[in-house]
């Protein structure tokens, strides 16, 4: 007998199950958006981002600077293949799925700058991801020389400064010392990371469209990449209550509340699971009659 072949969930937590920087962001962002499109040829996929690498790793020199890494860069995928941030429809979906970015050349702000990492990849030079308040980015190289690019706006440069104030939504950063305050917001973020603000990022996009059968897909993929969130737990048991899982929802509020520190207000989630309970009783009695 042949073994049967793994599902997009299964493919998902393998390829997050090892140690973080050994993540394959591609295949991951790509197992994931397989859970909605089980027909998603990942391998493909993952073959025409590594076609993107080897094209700009043409362009390179064996002796490269950071600007010449990222003339190749700018040139091969915003020039040439003419990737951009969709502006208009910021919240599609389809911006959160690497595959649709790469088949649209449009995405919004963490997919594109995983395609840009991924490429980067294949090229040989290692780019961190940049989480920000509102905004994600990527870096390239370190101390005086790194560079902030921002792949939502076709791989345009931002200054140190102008990410600080982002990062700190705003606040003035006049007088304060650059250095200490680029090692605490823009350092460069784990690969986890940057799956789960993808992830987030559908999720939000799904309910807006009042997808909440996908948002909760999406919420579920969130809680195997990072298990010990709480915040996800009650968010899970929310797009449950949404879709009338009532019994997923009561396990959900239950982990949550077990978990819950000492001291912090549950009132709120004690009432909900208090109605679930008494939701999924009265479905017992008449599914039993």
């Amino acid at each position: 007998m042949g073994t049967r072949p793994l599902t997009p969930d299964e493919h998902f937590a393998r390829a997050i199950e090892c140690p973080d920087d050994e993540v394959n962001l591609a295949a991951a962002s790509l197992y994931a958006a397989a859970r909605e499109n089980p027909e998603l040829d990942v391998i493909a996929y993952q073959g025409r981002i590594a076609q993107l690498g080897t094209r700009v790793k043409s362009k390179l020199a064996v002796q490269h600077t950071n600007y010449d890494f990222l003339d190749a860069m700018h040139e091969v995928l915003f020039e040439e293949e003419g990737f951009r941030g969709d502006t208009r429809k910021f919240f599609n979906p389809k911006n959160s799925h690497l595959n649709e970015v790469i088949d649209r050349q449009k995405g919004n702000p963490v997919s594109l700058s995983i395609l840009y990492i991924e490429v980067a990849r294949v090229a040989g030079v290692r780019v961190d991801g940049i989480s920000l308040r509102k905004h994600f980015v990527v870096a390239v190289g370190s101390g005086d020389e790194r560079m902030y690019i921002d792949p939502f706006h076709s791989g345009g440069l931002m200054s140190r400064k102008e990410c600080m104030v982002s990062a700190l939504c705003g606040e003035k950063v006049s007088g304060a010392d650059l250095d200490e305050l680029e090692r605490k917001f823009l350092s460069g973020v784990k690969k986890r990371v940057i799956l789960r603000r993808l992830l987030s990022n559908l999720k939000v996009a799904h309910e807006k469209y009042k997808e909440y059968d996908l948002a909760l897909s999406a919420s579920e993929q969130i809680q195997m990449l990072d298990p010990a969130s709480l915040r996800n737990l009650s968010e899970l048991a929310h797009l449950q209550t949404k879709v009338g899982n009532f019994g997923d929802a009561v396990d959900s509020l239950t982990r949550f509340l077990e978990r819950a520190p000492a001291g912090s207000n549950t009132e709120q989630a004690e009432s909900a699971l208090r109605r679930l309970k008494a939701l999924t009783a009265r479905g017992s009695e008449e599914s039993a009659e």
